[in-house]
């Protein structure tokens, strides 16, 4: 993503220390390049979480999957102008279970896996609250965990797929062909 104030990566990483005293191995990978990217650094620096945040630059999309299948999971901070947020789609593919803010189109997205899939608001406490009692529970029932992930793929392929994007456009095309 790009690193800038819409994006809502400050809240992200003032979050970080509820959540690593809480996960202690917590760790957290930001992608992207942006106007931020010193001032995000320097938050993190300043909050001690350098062991606990790293910034991985741009990401190459050929790499995605292989970062996105290696989380526990993908948060989408956004604070404002989150058009469709197709990471959050690309994480799901992965089978990565995704959180996000309820902004724009993140709560039509994950509002189809469940209401617990967006936090409260944009704030660092909502964001900490949600991560840490998904993280929890994913370590307390990793059968559970494996069945959301299968569960997130299966929905990004349902949803979000070529084809069915395709199928979604015929059908538009001819409704409104068959109104004329």
């Amino acid at each position: 993503r790009n690193l800038v104030p819409r994006m809502g990566l400050e809240n992200l990483i003032a979050a970080m220390p509820a959540i690593t005293t809480a996960l202690p191995h917590a760790c957290l990978v930001i992608g992207g390049r942006g106007p931020l990217q010193e001032s995000l650094d320097q938050q993190s620096r300043a909050l001690g979480m350098e062991g606990h945040i790293h910034f991985a630059g741009f990401i190459p999309e050929e790499d995605l999957p292989a970062y996105f299948g290696t989380a526990d999971c993908f948060v989408l901070p956004t604070v404002a102008l989150e058009g469709f947020g197709l990471v959050t789609v690309e994480a799901l593919a992965c089978g990565t279970p995704a959180l996000g803010t309820p902004i724009g189109g993140t709560v039509e997205i994950l509002r189809g896996l469940g209401p617990n899939h967006l936090f409260q608001d944009t704030s660092p406490e909502a964001i900490a609250s949600l991560v840490i009692r998904h993280c929890r529970s994913w370590q307390d029932d990793p059968e559970g965990y494996a069945r959301l992930c299968r569960h997130c793929r299966a929905y990004a392929e349902g949803n979000y797929s070529w084809g069915r994007n395709v199928e979604e456009t015929e059908r538009l095309f001819f409704a409104c062909q068959q109104a004329r």
